[in-house]
């Protein structure tokens, strides 16, 4: 019953962290000529965020079954998704804007967006690659759910 507890909480700590990216990311793109970079990491993080809602659903319906359908494998998943989230909100939070002030929306920092492409294009890549992994989680939960019905 514990285990079951720690993968809802999971999933709900994932559910926050992907909103405060989206969030985050989201107040990027509304800059007025936003590199390409950024809102194709936007499109990715609201892709992402509508995976880990499904998976949020997935994991409220099937509370009572759903960790026996957890593997290490899937948890891990789940914990790098939320690492990825996190450094992308850290990047957008703290070296991209800064802490507790508006977003400058007439322009980004030529030097600091120079300074954090490469990380900006490994975000990007990150978040690509755990949508994929997620979609796949959720697929794999899904059919061992009809399966144990």
């Amino acid at each position: 019953m514990a285990e079951a507890f720690a993968i809802a909480a999971s999933v709900i700590a994932l559910v926050n962290t992907s909103r405060k990216a989206v969030e985050g990311i989201a107040k990027l793109t509304e800059l007025r000529h936003a590199p390409e970079i950024l809102l194709a990491l936007n499109n990715e993080v609201v892709d992402l965020q509508c995976i880990v809602e499904d998976l949020q659903d997935l994991e409220q319906k099937h509370h009572g079954t759903l960790h026996e359908a957890i593997t290490p494998t899937f948890h891990r998943t789940i914990v790098r998704t939320k690492e990825v989230l996190l450094a992308l909100d850290k990047l957008i939070a703290y070296e991209l804007t800064t802490p507790g002030s508006r977003v400058d929306l007439s322009r980004l920092d030529r030097l600091t967006w120079l300074r954090s492409q490469g990380r900006i294009d490994r975000l990007l890549q990150d978040v690509r690659d755990c949508r994929i992994r997620l979609s796949n989680v959720m697929s794999i939960i899904t059919a061992y759910c009809m399966i144990t019905k």
